[in-house]
C-alpha cells in the first residue's frame, strides 16, 4: 500500500509540473500587442446627384366631372303621356331625334285642323267683299252717269222755265230726279268707303288665323319631345299614362362625349398660369381618375371665370375633357363618367433651369447639405416652389452638386462624411 501511494504522488507531481511548463511556454511565446491610431472615417450618406432642367410648371386641382350639356326635359303642353321610348331609362344611350315622350296629339290636331277652316272662312269673306267692292265700282260709274243726264236735264228745263215753256211743275219733277241721282250716287260711295277698313279688318283677322294656325301647329309638334343630341338619360320621372301639365319637369339627359370639370385653383399658384393664353391655344390638361389603377385622358382649359371664390380665396378653372380622348379610352373599355372624383393636372409657365429635389433634403432655413471632397456643406437655397414631396430650386445649386438625403443629426460646416456604397 505505501508504494502505491508514492506512485499516485508521483504522477500528480509530474502532471503540474507538465502544465506549468506548457502555460510557462504560452506566456512566453505571445505575440505581443501593437498600439494602433485611430482614423476618422466619417458618417456613412447616400448622396442625389443634382441636374438643372427646363420644364413646365404644373398645376393640379381635384374636380367632379360634370355634363358640358345637360337638357332638363318638360312638358311644353299639357296632355296625357301615351308613349315613352324604350331607351328612355336612366343610363341608357339615346340616339338624335329619337322621340322620348310622346303627348296625346288629338286635341292639338284638332285645333290645327280648327284653325285651317277658319283661314279659309275668312278668305272666302275677302273674296265676297272684293266682289262686292268691283260691284260698287260698277254701280258708281253708272249712278254718276244718271246723276250728269238728270243734271243735264235739269239745266236744260230751268233755261226753258225762264221763258215760260215748261211748266213749274215739271221744272220740280227734273230737280227731284237729279237730286235722288247724287243721293243715290252719294249712298253707294259711302258704302264703298266702308269696304276698305272691313277689308282690313279681314285681312287682319286672316294674318291672326295664320298665326294662331302656326301655334296650333307647335303645339302638335311639342306633343313629341325629341333628343337634340346623341347622349346619356340621367333621369327618367315620367312614366306611361300619366297627365302632365305645362312646365312639368320629367328627366334629364346629357350629351355623349361632352364633359367637363370646375377645379379651384389657390391664389398661390396663380403666378404659375402662363398670362398670353388665347382663347384658341389654351394650355394642355391631364386628367387623372384613380380607384384601384391610374386612367388618364386628355383635355384643355376651357375658361377660367372672373371672380375668385370669396370663402376659399380660390380662382374656379373649367377643364373641359378631349372628345378623341373619351372615344379612346371607350374603346379600351374605360368610361369617362358624369360624378367620377379626379385629379387635373394643368401645363403651366415654363422655367428655365431649375432643380426639383424631393421635400425632405431641404432642411430648416431653406438649407441643403452638399457633399465636398468627403466633407458636409451647408448650403443655402431659393425655393422656387414647393408641392406636396417636392421642391423647385433656382438658385444656390449647380449641376453635379452631390445632395445628401440622408437623415443628420447633429449636422455642421465641414463634418466628414462618406457615401454609402450600398445604397448609392
Amino acid at each position: 500500500m505505501k508504494k502505491g501511494f508514492m506512485f499516485k504522488s508521483m504522477r500528480v507531481v509530474v502532471v503540474l509540473a507538465l502544465s506549468l511548463t506548457v502555460a510557462v511556454l504560452l506566456i512566453t511565446l505571445r505575440p505581443k500587442a501593437q498600439r494602433q491610431v485611430k482614423t476618422e472615417t466619417g458618417r456613412l450618406v447616400e448622396v442625389l446627384a443634382v441636374k438643372a432642367k427646363d420644364l413646365n410648371m404644373i398645376i393640379d386641382g381635384y374636380g367632379t366631372v360634370k355634363p358640358m350639356e345637360t337638357l332638363k326635359l318638360a312638358a311644353e303642353i299639357r296632355g296625357r303621356i301615351i308613349d315613352t321610348h324604350s331607351s328612355f331609362k336612366e343610363g341608357s344611350f339615346i340616339k338624335n331625334g329619337v322621340v322620348l315622350i310622346k303627348i296625346d296629339p288629338r286635341t292639338y290636331r284638332l285645333e290645327v285642323d280648327r284653325q285651317s277652316i277658319q283661314i279659309e272662312q275668312t278668305e272666302a269673306e275677302i273674296k265676297k267683299l272684293e266682289q262686292e267692292i268691283k260691284n260698287l265700282d260698277a254701280s258708281i260709274k253708272i249712278s254718276k252717269a244718271d246723276a250728269a243726264l238728270s243734271k243735264t236735264d235739269f239745266a236744260r228745263l230751268k233755261k226753258l222755265s225762264i221763258r215760260n215753256v215748261v211748266a213749274k211743275t215739271t221744272l220740280d219733277q227734273a230737280e227731284q230726279r237729279y237730286l235722288a241721282s247724287l243721293e243715290r250716287l252719294q249712298g253707294l260711295e259711302n258704302q264703298l268707303a266702308l269696304t276698305g277698313p272691313l277689308k282690313e279688318r279681314l285681312k287682319a283677322q286672316l294674318d291672326m288665323g295664320k298665326v294662331m294656325l302656326c301655334q296650333a301647329k307647335l303645339d302638335l309638334e311639342k306633343t313629341g319631345i325629341i333628343a337634340p343630341f346623341d347622349g346619356w338619360v340621367l333621369i327618367k320621372d315620367v312614366e306611361k299614362g300619366r297627365h302632365v301639365s305645362a312646365g312639368q319637369y320629367m328627366g334629364s339627359i346629357y350629351k355623349d362625349g361632352a364633359l367637363d370639370v370646375e377645379i379651384r385653383i389657390p391664389a398661390k399658384d396663380l403666378k404659375w398660369f402662363a398670362t398670353d393664353w388665347k382663347q384658341d391655344a389654351m394650355p394642355d390638361v391631364e386628367i387623372i381618375f384613380r380607384d384601384n389603377s391610374s386612367y388618364k385622358w386628355k383635355g384643355r382649359v376651357a375658361r377660367i371665370k372672373a371672380q375668385m371664390n370669396e370663402k376659399t380665396r380660390t380662382l374656379p378653372v373649367v377643364v373641359e375633357i378631349d372628345t378623341d380622348s373619351i372615344k379612346d379610352k371607350i374603346k379600351s373599355g374605360i368610361r369617362l363618367r358624369p360624378g367620377m372624383f379626379v385629379t387635373v393636372l394643368i401645363k403651366g409657365k415654363k422655367i428655365k433651369q431649375v432643380f426639383v429635389l424631393p421635400r425632405h433634403v431641404v432642411h430648416t432655413g431653406d438649407v441643403v447639405y452638399i457633399m465636398t471632397d468627403n466633407c458636409l456643406k451647408i448650403r443655402p437655397v431659393n425655393i422656387l416652389r414647393s408641392v406636396r414631396d417636392l421642391v423647385y430650386i433656382d438658385k444656390g445649386l449647380s449641376d453635379g452638386d452631390l445632395v445628401i438625403k440622408s437623415p443628420l443629426s447633429g449636422a455642421v460646416d465641414g463634418m466628414k462624411v462618406r457615401i454609402n456604397k450600398e445604397n448609392r
